[in-house]
């Protein structure tokens, strides 16, 4: 009888425990995503404009079967006149110069975990972009862009040009 309330208890520490360990791994995913994200910013110093993204490259976008929704994150800044891409691990850097380009709305991809989506493309590449927001546990900030505030902000430094 005691070895049966003994089992009971250690399953039930077991199933307890697993919420515990999976908010722990997003506390650091979060933690970490900020250093890296900091460590772009003092890199690239002060652009005109910034926001920290997510990305797919081309037909990774509409993959169905992939561990992800992206790829990775990032920053995409304005300087002058083109829009900067650095991914965090610096593997896919791009430089899209704005009236080479062509900036468009993707809107609610389904396969990328319902968000939304705009798309950046010049002769070389196709990069989506959504905004990196984290967890929502995580991040309370309201002031944080928007997806669709970052796209309208693009198209207005492409259309001043």
């Amino acid at each position: 009888m005691d070895s049966i309330i003994i089992l009971i208890i250690f399953f039930l520490l077991i199933i307890f425990s697993i919420p515990a360990i999976i908010f722990l791994i997003a506390y650091l995913a979060a933690r970490s995503r900020k250093k890296k994200q900091k460590a772009l910013l003092e890199k690239i110093g002060t652009p005109e404009y910034y926001a920290f993204v997510r990305y797919n490259m081309g037909n990774a976008q509409n993959e169905f079967f992939k561990l992800k929704a992206f790829q990775g994150s990032g920053i995409l800044y304005v300087e002058g006149r083109s829009i900067y891409f650095e991914d965090t691990l610096h593997q896919n850097p791009h430089v899209f110069a704005m009236d080479a380009s062509s900036i468009q709305w993707q809107d609610i991809n389904i396969v990328n975990g319902l968000l939304k989506w705009f798309s950046i493309a010049d002769q070389e590449k196709k990069y989506y972009f959504n905004i990196e927001s984290g967890m929502f546990i995580f991040n309370l900030d309201s002031s944080k862009p928007t997806t669709k505030s970052v796209f309208d902000r693009l198209l207005k430094y492409q259309n001043e040009i």
